[in-house]
């Protein structure tokens, strides 16, 4: 018995010592973890639709956990044989509390994301994590839905309700200057959200393809609009997800200096963008704020406004407020027309609160359209701008000592816009001694202009004005009326005389 009892202790001993070699000789070498672990680890942890492949792992004490060509597959999504995530290298350093990863990929959100109606499955997320406690993160050249920084570093806790991760540091290395973020995001379960932001340094392109990646295009041509900025611009980036509905929302706020906004040159510019995306009642839905913008072009006139773009129950809004002190064709370039036919010596300041409405599918489809407005424009060589050139050819005929034209000053109206057919009977355009009244339509389906032009004396609002115009309308009304026919691009002036008025009453 004792002689068996020595045996089984000199056994003991010897396993025991060959066993501490074994764990010593791990500070100094990496031992490779069979496969069999892995996917013991993919059927524990991993829903059976998500299946993990791993080049390789290893265990060293002095190498901590490195795992190489790590690769995660959706086998239920739309491409199966594409990764989801993917990593080139990922080294764990449990005793020191960090973690590297290298040429990290996670280019796309979960495909439900895209989906309409897939957001608004209404019910709590309900998980809890590993408590993993604090890691210090490193990674070089990750691709993370488009952000695409040399660098990016930052602080990970892991709790059982909470991922945080702080001091997110982002560097991108195509730039003279240092560009970098700074800032933090967090999971939250008890809050039912994700959140975070970032503020620093960035270019345009660091930007642009995160908002591709998150499917925010109805922001993308304003963050278009801005080109020639020569240096990383301050800006500041801030989303938010609700576990719930899956609600989503971006903040924008770049503050880039010189350049061009929609080809006009800028010294600088102040713009915001928020994006809240939402789905109800299977119906995906958003509502997109451009602004409160503020900016000035190279000569200090100013430009603030903000455009709201939303889009429920199947119907798009575009709502417009502006106020400008910048030339008038500009003003029209910067909201996206040519503004070509205005002329560039048409200058003012302008004002607008325009509101449109038409079905989400709208293709170019001026019958569905629909909205309201106001636009205002002083201190305008208005009569210069293109369209008048008939009305200007034609007064000196009727009137040879008007030569009012180009002291107009000021316009407004209001209109509204039923089926693509734009209406106003209070078109004004006023100058120092004259002004002229419009009344009509334009037919955007038809491209046809159908108005009535009276010139008048003075400014309607004007207390010379009030006063002559009840002894002068006859007057007006008799001997200074036109009619404006073609389109904008080819309009057609005809003067209306007496012997037209007569026939006119007589049909």
């Amino acid at each position: 018995m004792k002689k068996t009892l020595k045996i089984i202790w000199k056994t003991v001993k010897w396993v025991f010592i060959v066993f501490f070699v074994y764990l010593v000789s791990l500070f100094f070498r990496e031992e490779r973890i069979p496969g069999a672990f892995v996917e013991w680890v993919s059927r524990r942890f991993l829903p059976p639709s998500l299946v993990l492949h791993v080049g390789s792992l290893s265990f060293g004490f002095m190498h901590g956990v490195h795992v190489r060509d790590i690769r995660l597959y959706d086998w239920a999504g739309k491409a199966p044989l594409t990764s989801v995530i993917s990593a080139d290298d990922v080294d764990w350093y449990p005793f020191m509390r960090k973690v590297r990863i290298a040429g990290l990929r996670y280019v796309r959100l979960p495909e439900d994301y895209y989906r309409d109606g897939s957001h608004d499955k209404n019910e709590p997320v309900e998980v809890e994590f590993p408590d993993l406690g604090h890691f210090q993160v490193e990674m070089t050249d990750p691709d993370v839905l488009g952000v695409r920084p040399r660098r990016l570093d930052f602080n990970l806790d892991v709790g059982k309700r909470r991922i945080e991760a702080s001091h997110i540091v982002l560097q991108w290395p195509d730039c003279d200057v240092r560009a970098a973020l700074d800032g933090f995001c967090y999971v939250d379960i008890d809050r039912q959200e994700v959140y975070g932001e970032v503020k620093g340094l960035a270019k345009q392109a660091h930007i642009r393809p995160l908002i591709e990646a998150v499917d925010v295009p109805v922001a993308l041509p304003y963050i278009d609009a801005f080109t020639d900025v020569p240096v990383p611009c301050p800006s500041w980036c801030a989303w938010k997800v609700g576990l719930v509905h899956n609600d989503f929302d971006l903040w924008l706020d770049l503050k880039p200096t010189l350049g061009k906004y929609m080809s006009v040159p800028m010294k600088w510019a102040n713009g915001k963008i928020h994006v809240h995306n939402f789905t109800r009642d299977n119906q995906f839905c958003y509502v997109t704020t451009v602004g409160p913008i503020s900016a000035e072009d190279v000569e200090g006139r100013p430009l603030e406004g903000t455009v709201v773009i939303s889009s429920t129950n199947g119907m798009n809004t575009v709502a417009v407020k502006a106020k400008s002190a910048q030339p008038l064709a500009n003003v029209l370039k910067i909201g996206g027309f040519e503004g070509d036919y205005v002329g560039a010596d048409v200058i003012g300041n302008s004002q607008c609160d325009l509101t449109f409405r038409f079905p989400r599918a709208m293709t170019n489809d001026y019958t569905v359209l629909n909205g309201r407005g106001h636009v205002s424009v002083s201190s305008g060589h208005l009569m210069r701008m293109r369209g008048f050139a008939g009305l200007i050819e034609a007064m000196p005929s009727i009137a040879p000592a008007v030569t009012w034209f180009s002291d107009s000053t000021e316009a407004s109206a209001d209109y509204v816009i039923e089926n693509g057919v734009v209406k106003s009977d209070n078109i004004y355009i006023e100058g120092t001694c004259f002004s002229i009244k419009m009344t009509g339509s334009y037919d955007a389906v038809k491209d046809k202009l159908d108005f009535k032009v009276m010139v008048q004396f003075a400014k309607k609002d004007s207390l010379v004005g009030k006063l002559l115009h009840p002894l002068t309308w006859p007057f007006s009304k008799l001997l200074l009326e036109f009619k404006l026919s073609g389109s904008p691009s080819d309009p057609k002036w005809s003067y209306v005389t007496v012997i037209d008025r007569v026939l006119e009453v007589v049909k």
